[in-house]
């Protein structure tokens, strides 16, 4: 019953944070994504913490990180071939010891947050929540 309402409330999270969406005349870059975000993240039938971060690196391409704590101790990972699908919109691989596959993050106009649906490689058709909201 837990679970199912976490799962309620990140549903109507996400169903708010990207309706607030609104399209805008200038496109951003990705310096608009970069930043440190603390959030939740689906795993194993439940919902945990998890630390988003995106940066440029020295060739100015997008780059990131994750860490979250499961049941079986924390598990950190990489972010890598950024690809912008849309306005706001990004495509990119997830790497981590455990498996690796694609996560699609929408943020809201000022950039404080994002809501994206992550999928192992080997199932693209799933979608799990992955979110965050902006700290620093």
């Amino acid at each position: 019953m837990v679970s199912q309402l976490r799962i309620f409330i990140l549903a109507v999270f996400t169903a708010c944070l990207v309706s607030t969406v609104s399209l805008r005349a200038e496109e951003p870059d990705g310096r608009s994504i970069t930043g440190s975000f603390e959030g939740i993240v689906w795993s194993s039938g439940t919902l945990w913490p998890i630390t988003t971060v995106f940066a440029l690196d020295d060739a100015g391409e997008l780059t990131g990180s994750y860490i979250y704590d499961e049941m079986n101790g924390p598990f950190e990972g990489t972010l890598s071939r950024f690809r912008k699908t849309a306005e706001r919109t990004w495509l990119l691989i997830w790497v981590e010891d455990s498996g690796s596959g694609t996560l699609e993050a929408t943020f809201n106009e000022d950039f404080s947050s994002f809501a994206g649906l992550w999928s192992p490689l080997d199932d693209g058709d799933a979608g799990y929540p992955w979110v965050g909201e902006r700290k620093d």
